[in-house]
């Protein structure tokens, strides 16, 4: 798999994992979490450009996922 594609994935969960926290928090940074949702949205673009099926990326990004579990 191409690296490019696998680091856009792991910055796609590294955002998701912000957000959560950011989320989780009692009082969310509004200002934080519209700037992190962004960021995720831009990368998840990006990935779509590389794969227009959205089922073959899911099927990537679990592919790049299992792999990082493993490595």
């Amino acid at each position: 798999m191409n690296e490019l594609i696998q680091r856009l994935i792991a910055a796609h969960r590294i955002l998701n994992r912000e957000i959560r926290r950011e989320v989780a928090r009692r009082f969310p940074d509004q200002l934080r979490l519209a700037r992190l949702k962004k960021e995720r949205l831009a990368i998840k673009d990006r990935l779509f450009r590389h794969f227009p099926d959205a089922a073959e990326m899911r099927r990537v990004a679990r592919v790049a996922l299992r792999s990082a579990r493993h490595a």
